[in-house]
């Protein structure tokens, strides 16, 4: 599975400017972030010294519950105090979140598959959605399959996903911010070939006139979840294979394009069980059971495998896809100025420093006007909100330990102009 590391951001101490308006001396900090299961990190010198000599009261830090990186500065000196050169840059911290992840679930309705359905049902709450919640990712579950009354077999998500307690269900999905449900029926027969096609046919509710495409939202990574036996599945790899090139080709394009997928398909079908029973099978395993083309998207998506018989054991399923999904969501390579304490933050003083790896020295990242402006190593601010270039961005992504100071409050040259 494509795993990218989460950004960890956190606003700078203190710094002072020289005739430039570029800092002579920053102080080090100490950040530790919670941004969803798993042992805290800390980046960063901890002693208190300057790059002078001198000593300072190191910073304290404070773990954040809702995912973004908190930073205890301590008490600040008051503007008059101890500052070096013409001008003295102040920090905000800022607020940053996960981007955001669509989960489309999508459920053979077929008469086989009364057990697997109870156990989604009992389980997407709990085990699901709740992991995703208190994580502060980003997240929309979207179901694809029967809604009641069903031809065959059918689904009601209940609340709090949805907004019912199934108990009737209403004559519509209940959707709701974070849940979708597109109704529709399916076998394994026309599994993967149905995904393709409801991605542009309406809805029977008028929910999604074009397609469940109308659920999904822009710049989210996708997660599919098939559930089915697979029983009249195709056994060709092949099959497989046309399948994800067909979804790569969808328009607008969802799920990636071909070289750069945007989406990881997770099966469950009749399969033997692992050692543990509990455990998925990976991408590196075999294929084995039925609905090998099924499979076969897994395997090239770097999705899990899991045994359609272990129902008492979705739960667990559930529970590690959710922790995954937490831990390889990076965060969005975008947040809003910080409101200050007292006055106003004037946008063409702000900088960014990234320090490669989490550690000095950084390397700068400078303003620019627009997103048709940008370069390797810079941003631009667009409706009070600061985003980097994209190659900065997929730069300071693709590393795990990297930290961003954001300063501001020093004339650094940008002209918003041009």
């Amino acid at each position: 599975m494509n795993r990218l590391p989460a950004l960890l951001l956190c606003a700078p101490l203190l710094v002072a400017c020289g005739d430039s308006g570029r800092p002579q001396d920053t102080a080090n900090a100490t950040l530790t972030t919670t941004s969803g299961p798993g042992p805290t990190s800390t980046v960063g010198p901890t002693d208190g010294t300057t790059t002078d000599g001198s000593t300072t009261e190191a910073p304290t830090t404070s773990t954040s519950t809702s995912g973004a990186p908190k930073l205890d500065l301590g008490a600040q000196p008051d503007q008059g105090e101890a500052t070096t050169g013409e001008c003295a840059a102040q920090m905000l911290e800022p607020q940053v979140q996960s981007i955001g992840v669509d989960i489309v679930v999508v459920v053979d309705t077929s008469n086989s598959m009364q057990a697997a359905i109870a156990a989604v049902e009992a389980s997407i709450n709990n085990d699901f959605a709740a992991i995703l919640g208190a994580s502060n990712v980003d997240y929309r579950v979207i179901v694809l399959g029967d809604y009641p009354p069903g031809e065959q077999l059918d689904i009601c998500i209940s609340a709090p996903l949805s907004g019912t307690d199934c108990n009737p269900p209403p004559a519509v999905p209940a959707v709701t911010e974070r849940y979708k449900h597109y109704d529709a029926i399916t076998g394994s027969g026309a599994f993967l070939a149905n995904i393709l096609a409801w991605y542009t046919a309406p809805d029977p509710h008028g929910l999604a006139p074009g397609g469940y495409r109308d659920f999904l939202r822009d710049g989210t990574r996708k997660i599919i979840l098939a559930m089915t036996d697979g029983s009249s599945a195709s056994a060709t790899d092949a099959d497989g294979d046309a399948f994800d090139a067909a979804l790569l080709a969808l328009d607008p394009p969802h799920f990636g394009t071909p070289g750069a997928r945007d989406y990881v398909f997770h099966t469950i079908i009749t399969m033997s069980p692992n050692n543990p029973p509990d455990a998925p099978w990976l991408p590196a395993d075999p294929l084995q059971g039925e609905g090998d083309s099924i499979q076969r998207v897994s395997v090239i998506t770097g999705g899990w495998r899991f045994p359609l018989s272990q129902t008492d054991s979705f739960d667990v399923l559930f529970q590690e896809i959710a922790k995954d999904v937490v831990q390889t969501t990076p965060i969005a390579c975008s947040f809003p100025i910080p409101a200050p304490p007292m006055g106003t933050i004037d946008p063409n003083t702000i900088e960014i420093d990234y320090q490669v790896g989490g550690v000095p020295p950084a390397k700068a990242f400078h303003q620019v006007v627009d997103l048709a402006s940008c370069e390797a190593d810079a941003f631009y601010i667009e409706n009070a909100t600061v985003i980097l270039c994209p190659a900065a961005c997929a730069e300071v992504q693709a590393d795990g330990a990297a930290k961003l100071d954001v300063r501001y409050g020093c004339d650094v040259g940008f002209d918003p102009a041009g």
